[in-house]
């Protein structure tokens, strides 16, 4: 299964606006719309896009500064040495994948252009990629009521013997109660990918520093996710 390219820790995600993704997962891994409950810009050509019945307003702050406050919505994190034991491996990746998505939702309703904390769960690609997400809705003065449900989590491939460990997990999210709103208050909810069942992220997790990380992220074409 093909990833998402990685970029170096810290760098921004390609900046492409083609979709609204309620990932709250997003997004993605909507997770844009992913929280999750999140409302997240994703730039997968697998997820169709949806019209807007209207024009979102950008309010022009894009010099405003990021707020620096620390994401409330990721958990400390615990660390420890790889084992060989699959199902615990899994079970660590896959706090590591609920962790984005929670953040996703988080960084989505408050809009401040905060991501802080996220290095702990994310790294490569994901991590640019809600570090931009977080800065783009700040710009734009968009806002996130709602939250997104994970709904399922399916590990799909499982290599603890790379170097380094890898692990790929299948989360299915429902992102039916959230709702966006722009600079100027209008309802963004029709343009949000939402296909009347939940929607399935991969996500791609590699084990860093004694911690897994959450590395890659798609949404693939088929949407298999059963109803919640």
């Amino acid at each position: 299964m093909e990833m998402e390219e990685q970029v170096v820790e810290g760098e921004k995600a390609p900046h492409r606006r083609t979709r609204l993704i309620a990932i709250g997962a997003v997004a993605l891994l909507a997770l844009g719309a992913a929280g999750v409950g999140v409302a997240l810009v994703a730039n997968n050509a697998g997820a169709p896009a949806a019209s807007s019945t209207q024009k979102p307003v950008d309010d022009g702050d894009a010099d405003k500064a990021a707020s620096d406050k620390p994401l409330k919505s990721v958990p400390k994190v615990v660390d420890g040495p790889l084992s060989d034991d699959e199902d615990a491996e899994v079970d660590r990746a896959t706090a590591a994948a609920d962790a984005v998505v929670a953040a996703l939702d988080e960084v989505s309703q408050r809009g401040d252009g905060s991501a802080v904390g996220v290095e702990a769960v994310a790294t490569g690609w994901v991590l640019g990629e809600v570090q931009s997400h977080a800065r783009e809705q700040m710009d734009l003065g968009y806002k996130q009521t709602g939250k997104a449900v994970v709904t399922s989590v399916t590990p799909t491939a499982v290599d603890l013997a790379s170097s380094p460990a890898t692990i790929t997990l299948k989360v299915c999210v429902d992102v039916s109660d959230i709702d966006v709103t722009d600079a100027a208050g209008n309802s963004l909810k029709a343009s949000l990918y939402n296909p009347g069942h939940p929607v399935a992220h991969i996500y791609g997790a590699v084990f860093e520093g004694d911690t897994w990380k959450i590395s890659s992220h798609e949404i693939p074409d088929e949407q298999d996710c059963a109803a919640a």
